[in-house]
């Protein structure tokens, strides 16, 4: 499945790193994945690692001295490789500070995230046989209540966007009321 304009982040990172991370920390991370995941040359196949300049980093709201501490965060934490142009590693702060262009990668942890990486390389294959429609199930942790509104009908299923006019129609009606409070 193919879902553009989007960018694969793997749930082990919501679920168990993200509550660890500190704010830059997640920043970061999600512009290195914007970078290198989110993006497919022509044949489908993702980029592997992105030349990020600090000030690239502070278009996502992070200083330049705060993508440091993050950048050493997400490497203590195993979640980002850092090289220079040739693919030496540069997980030494000494060394990228006297490195003119450091490209950043994330580290695929679980078999789901590199299966998903892997997957634009088989889309050839996948586009010839179909697959049978997912039964997705929701993520709302509750279901929601059918709104119904009185009609002249009676009881009837209505629009969103007449149950909203309903809802402030209500609340006027309570705010004229509690008003009218005010000067009794």
């Amino acid at each position: 499945m193919t879902l553009r304009g989007t960018t694969p982040v793997s749930n082990e990172f919501f679920d168990k790193r993200m509550a660890d991370l500190s704010a830059s920390a997640i920043r970061v991370y999600l512009k290195i994945v914007r970078n290198t995941w989110g993006w497919r040359d022509q044949n489908g196949k993702i980029k592997e690692r992105d030349w990020i300049s600090h000030s690239q980093f502070g278009n996502v709201g992070v200083s330049s001295r705060s993508v440091t501490k993050a950048v050493e965060e997400l490497l203590g934490f195993g979640m980002i490789r850092v090289t220079d142009d040739h693919g030496n590693s540069l997980s030494d702060p000494n060394k990228r500070k006297h490195t003119k262009r450091i490209f950043y990668a994330p580290i695929a942890h679980n078999t789901a995230e590199r299966a998903y990486n892997n997957e634009k390389n088989d889309q050839n294959k996948a586009e010839s046989s179909p697959k049978p429609p997912q039964n997705l199930l929701s993520t709302k942790a509750i279901s929601l209540q059918k709104y119904r509104a009185e009609n002249t009908q009676g009881s009837e299923r209505v629009s969103d966007g007449q149950r909203i006019s309903q809802i402030m129609e209500e609340e006027q009606r309570k705010q004229i009321k509690r008003d009218g409070w005010l000067y009794k």
